[in-house]
């Protein structure tokens, strides 16, 4: 089972996002625009939590799509707090880190709290 789950913190100007199983471009196409709003919202850049949870990758049109939208809000985000437990997810946390320009670190998975605190401090 795949899934994608968007939580927003306005007063934190944090979003969090939680990724499990294989992303299809169905998925990534609905959690886009909720995204996107918390950019909106947030009155100047965005700090984010991204979960990988048993995370299997994505299909090639995913891949594009997300290499488009790390373009289109290359400067968007101030931090982000990648969350996860194998060293692919670390090195992908390490990769994302070239395609922002926002600060990237990888936490593990029972430092959740620890992520958030991170990507919303001053």
């Amino acid at each position: 089972m795949q899934m994608i789950e968007i939580g927003h913190t306005p007063a934190k100007r944090l979003v969090t996002i939680r990724v499990s199983g294989k992303l299809t471009s169905k998925e990534y196409d609905t959690a886009v625009p909720e995204i996107e709003q918390a950019i909106k919202q947030s009155g100047g850049k965005l700090n984010a939590v991204v979960e990988l949870d048993d995370m299997r990758g994505w299909d090639i049109a995913t891949l594009w799509k997300d290499l488009k939208f790390d373009a289109r809000h290359f400067d968007d985000f101030r931090r982000i707090a990648v969350v996860g437990g194998t060293g692919g997810e670390r090195l992908s946390a390490k990769a994302a880190g070239a395609l922002t320009s926002a600060e990237v670190e990888f936490f593990l998975r029972d430092q959740v709290d620890k992520a958030e605190d991170w990507a919303a401090a001053d």
